[in-house]
């Protein structure tokens, strides 16, 4: 008789605390034990390390060794496991998007973002992980609004130690499409002269010398965004870099990083922050 299988998601898992970041990030604390369950996630990846115990865990559906304190599971978007749990442990999840990863992977390496490519691991050690992992977040208060930027930065250094040791290592064959060097190039540089003003695709389309759908089409491939979001993107760095070193007023930074007023620049910057302008400002000049 097949043994039976509970979902991760309705296991008896106690969930000691959790933090949403954005919406393309997400920390998870967890204590289990002694159960059977499957593992499956069709809308984000995870990374997870054991905080304490683990020893009778082990996966049932693949040949593998047990589990540890300090020990690495990467699970990718979209793969199964099973898993027999042995006595109680404490775990943490780190869910992220691969949009997230690829957009990193861009402003980070610089490389293109078909270029990575996660891999399936299940407990392996990384020393520098763990480090970040045990020593950054796990001491951190994930309530207090002071220390939701820390976490920011301190994923993005999370995902950007796991890109460097497994995301650009895996072959993934020749790489057809996107836009040529010099004219990827010089795309980013007229965005970032520009962010301040509106900027037309017929614009863009022309410095690429493509049509405006095929110069879409390239750009995503290339950025793993659209222009729109790219331009979106440069502009709430630049905001970042005023709010953190100007005393101008907000409706200002608004206006000059090309934002119709200072509503609409504080939607989008929670949204891809995290936090309000306001926040984030009293966070970098009240230090």
């Amino acid at each position: 008789m097949e043994p039976k299988y509970t979902s991760f998601d309705k296991s008896a898992k106690t969930c000691l605390r959790q933090q949403v970041i954005t919406e393309d990030l997400s920390w998870a604390h967890y204590q289990n034990a002694g159960e059977r369950l499957y593992y499956q996630n069709d809308t984000q990846h995870t990374l997870s390390m054991y905080l304490d115990g683990g020893y009778e865990t082990h996966r049932t559906d693949i040949k593998a060794d047990y589990g540890a304190p300090s020990k690495f599971c990467l699970m990718p978007q979209g793969c199964q496991s099973h898993w027999q749990l042995g006595q109680p442990q404490q775990f943490m999840h780190l869910y992220f998007s691969d949009e997230h990863l690829k957009k990193l992977a861009v402003r980070v390496f610089d490389k293109d973002p078909r270029q990575v490519r996660l891999p399936e691991l299940t407990f392996v050690d990384n020393p520098r992980l763990e480090a970040l992992f045990r020593h950054q977040v796990a001491g951190l208060n994930w309530q207090t609004s002071d220390n939701h930027l820390m976490m920011e930065q301190i994923t993005d250094t999370v995902l950007v130690t796991l890109l460097q040791s497994s995301g650009f290592n895996l072959s993934v064959g020749p790489i057809k499409g996107g836009l040529a060097p010099k004219v990827a190039k010089a795309i980013k540089e007229f965005i970032y002269c520009h962010s301040h003003r509106q900027i037309y695709l017929s614009e863009l389309a022309e410095i690429a010398q493509l049509s405006e759908y095929h110069f879409c089409r390239m750009f995503k491939c290339q950025f793993a965004m659209t222009p729109q979001e790219y331009l979106l993107q440069v502009r709430i760095e630049k905001v970042k870099q005023s709010l953190s070193h100007s005393r101008q007023s907000l409706t200002d930074i608004a206006l000059n990083n090309g934002f119709a007023n200072q509503s609409h620049m504080g939607r989008y910057f929670k949204k891809l922050s995290g936090m309000s302008p306001g926040e984030y400002q009293k966070h970098h000049q009240g230090r």
